[in-house]
């Protein structure tokens, strides 16, 4: 269908550099301003999927080599908007983004997994060793036994803290939005380890229930309290102290309460802490206002089909 093209792309180093760009201009050359352009919306869009598909295996194959020999050059690249129009509907290919590729967590090596993984090694190791965390129970049991309910809230604490020490002005690492995306993922994918691990092991409790293996009230706590260490830590270490605290004494509880073997609950802290890191390591940072922003919801109407239309500028 005919129509009118009022900007056209423009393209600075960083295309002629990378093979991005050729010839004189990203699509056919538009004739200019009050004429006709022969160009159809469905050639549009596959150029443009054509060059989405183009840029990405660049920076997939080949933006390594550009960000280490060009460090400074490459931090970001710039695109131009345009805006295409017929008889029947107008939309914008939106303005200048700004691809970012400093990746916001620093990398520190091993050094995160460290804790998670010698817990994890250390309660299953304790789970095949039936004697040592069966004596221990019983130690336990003559000495300090529980049959409260204060676990089942206390180990949510941190996670109540972290939210009431914004509310009272106290900011931590992130806004509101990454830091509610980080708690839920966090607590979907230890929910998902912990209760995976529980239907394979089937291990039965002290008290005789199933499902022993490992504890998931304790890697709740434990993520939560890992979570607030992520968010406060860098504030004040009493932050990460109290959190690890509550944790702990989750854990305990659940010992105690004869719910658990010690077995279960060393697994399980370091699920949880496991499960939270890794979170934090693959976290986008995109729920802000910034990002949000970049939704557009808007109806739309094509000759005589109508709808709502929702896009995401990246």
């Amino acid at each position: 269908m005919p129509m009118k093209r009022e900007k056209i792309y423009k393209f600075d180093d960083f295309q002629r550099n990378t093979g991005l760009y050729s010839g004189n201009s990203f699509l056919a050359k538009p004739i200019r301003t009050g004429k006709r352009c022969g160009l159809s919306i469905s050639n549009i869009q596959i150029k443009l999927t054509l060059f989405s598909i183009l840029f990405v295996l660049q920076i997939a194959f080949g933006g390594g080599n550009l960000l280490a020999n060009n460090p400074d050059k490459f931090k970001t690249i710039k695109f131009h908007s345009t805006r295409i129009t017929n008889r029947y509907l107008t939309f914008k290919i939106d303005s200048v983004k700004n691809y970012n590729f400093n990746n916001r967590n620093k990398k520190r090596g091993l050094k995160p997994y460290i804790a998670p993984t010698l817990l994890i090694s250390a309660g299953t190791a304790l789970h095949f060793s039936t004697n040592a965390k069966e004596n221990f129970q019983d130690w336990v049991q003559s000495n300090f036994a529980y049959s409260g309910s204060a676990d089942d809230y206390l180990r949510y604490a941190p996670l109540a803290a972290v939210y009431s020490l914004n509310l009272f002005g106290v900011k931590g690492k992130n806004n509101f939005g990454n830091r509610t995306a980080l708690a839920l993922k966090s607590l979907l994918l230890n929910d998902l380890i912990v209760s995976g691990l529980k239907r394979w092991s089937d291990e039965t409790r002290p008290n005789g229930d199933a499902h022993s293996f490992p504890s998931g009230h304790t890697s709740v706590a434990f993520a939560m309290a890992h979570f607030m260490h992520k968010e406060y830590g860098d504030l004040s270490v009493w932050y990460s102290i109290g959190a690890y605290s509550c944790a702990t004494a989750v854990g305990v509880m659940r010992v105690a309460k004869n719910a658990h073997w010690i077995s279960d609950v060393v697994a399980g802290a370091g699920i949880g802490i496991l499960s939270t890191e890794l979170v934090y390591l693959t976290h986008l940072y995109k729920w802000d206002c910034n990002h949000i922003k970049n939704f557009d919801i808007f109806p739309f109407k094509v000759g005589k089909q109508k709808g709502i239309t929702m896009v995401y500028n990246f």
